[in-house]
């Protein structure tokens, strides 16, 4: 007990700072609960993910936006919700453990923010990353039932436990990241990648062949175990091949309204390019009366989604291919770095306010990465965190550039702040030295 007692003293002394600001992080995200409402909700996604985890639990079919089977999201909000309906029930209850939970889990994100962070910098810079949480655009994510939190945590601590394996070798961390990566990957399929990512990262630390070619195999075995059953149920339930979701036919179509010189609608036609070819495509699916059947009317809708995407791009490509790559490749990337996922006010700060923190925070990390290549320090997980941050920008700016897509990609971003701090510090007093020398040299 005297040896137990004596670690968590020294655990306490090693990390208090950390600790009051964690305590602190809950604490504004109570507040927020309260100034918001426990039963606080968009009456959108937010909504439909808590029907069907009730759903889930009272008849165990994964369903999304309708009560029928769906594949349209991951599993992994449904199962969550679905276990504290069972443990709370259906009413406020639900929601307060809900909330809690996501304050918690946004909590948590500091912590991991802090550990990553002290890997490559003194603690003071790891302290500083955590305030990056105390912005009212994370308060208010937090008090939403989304996938946004859960899925910041889990790729924030998929980055630590990767940044540990590149230094330690070791199984403890692996399996912490091969943990957050699995339920990274139940709350978004754009995370799929993730491993290529960490794979060059460690073969950039001279990582142990052998031990990583056996990691990589228990990553894929891991991987396989989910995605084969969850396959064979997506295949019964709509007889065809989803490995994942089929969710993203309706925000690429919304993305093809975005961005220069995509055409109109009343320039195109959408019956003999759309309309024709998904009555050919989803022939099975319609009844004799020429509608679809009601279970997989929203499956055709979000195919018919992407076949409309498709035309409106090639459309689009053929007429100003120039367009249509500044568009994909900066206006739509540069709006979902740059868009805030903030549409309420939380504890009186405003939207504009807000806004303008998320852009000196997105050029304080410009600066960072130019710091770490300047000084030739810390250049690999700098380039890691902004080659992850940036692909990931990539793939959601290839269907729609949203707000709330990055703001699950912020830990990335704060990460970057909290190095580059150090870095930013030691350019700085490279400068002053630099001048003062010249001073000298003058005299």
């Amino acid at each position: 007990m005297r040896t137990v007692n004596h670690k968590i003293s020294l655990f306490v002394q090693a990390h208090g700072m950390a600790l009051l600001v964690l305590a602190a992080l809950f604490l504004a995200r109570l507040l927020a609960m309260y100034s918001l409402g426990v039963q606080y909700t968009l009456w959108s996604d937010d909504t439909s993910y808590l029907r069907s985890g009730i759903y889930f639990a009272q008849h165990g079919v994964l369903t999304m936006h309708e009560e029928y089977p769906s594949a349209q999201i991951m599993p992994g909000m449904t199962w969550l919700i679905a276990l504290f309906s069972l443990l709370f029930g259906e009413g406020r209850g639900l929601w307060m453990a809900l909330k809690l939970l996501w304050s918690a889990m946004g909590t948590l994100t500091g912590w991991y923010l802090y550990r990553c962070v002290g890997l490559f910098a003194p603690k003071w810079c790891g302290v500083a990353a955590m305030f990056c949480l105390f912005r009212a655009d994370f308060l208010w994510m937090d008090n939403l039932i989304l996938t946004e939190t859960p899925f910041l945590l889990a790729l924030t601590a998929m980055v630590y436990y990767t940044f540990r394996m590149g230094r330690f070798q070791d199984w403890h961390s692996f399996i912490g990241c091969l943990a957050a990566y699995l339920a990274g990957l139940l709350l978004k399929a754009n995370i799929a990648l993730y491993p290529l990512f960490a794979l060059a990262y460690l073969l950039c630390t001279q990582y142990d062949r052998k031990l990583l070619m056996k990691q990589c195999g228990i990553v894929a075995a891991a991987v396989l175990v989910f995605l084969i059953p969850w396959t064979a149920r997506n295949y019964r339930q709509f007889h065809a091949f989803i490995p994942l979701t089929y969710g993203a036919g309706n925000p690429t179509l919304q993305g093809t309204y975005q961005g220069r010189g995509y055409p109109a609608d009343e320039e195109l036609d959408y019956e003999t390019n759309v309309e024709q070819p998904a009555r050919q495509r989803y022939a099975a699916y319609y009844q004799e009366d020429g509608t679809v059947q009601p279970r997989y009317q929203r499956y055709v809708s979000l195919g018919k989604d992407a076949i409309k995407a498709a035309y409106r791009q090639k459309v689009w490509w053929d007429r100003d291919w120039t367009a249509f790559l500044y568009s994909y490749l900066i206006a739509k990337p540069w709006q979902t770095m740059n868009e805030l996922f903030y549409w309420q006010r939380v504890l009186d700060v405003p939207g504009d306010r807000m806004a303008l923190v998320q852009r000196m925070d997105l050029y304080f990390c410009a600066l960072a990465l130019a710091a770490s290549v300047i000084l030739k320090k810390k250049r690999l997980p700098m380039l890691f965190l902004a080659g992850t941050y940036l692909a990931n920008v990539y793939i959601y700016s290839m269907t729609f550039a949203f707000g709330r897509y990055n703001a699950s990609l912020m830990g990335l971003r704060f990460l970057m702040v909290g190095i580059g701090l150090s870095l930013v510090v030691q350019l700085a007093r490279r400068g002053v030295e630099s001048v003062e020398q010249f001073e000298r040299d003058e005299r």
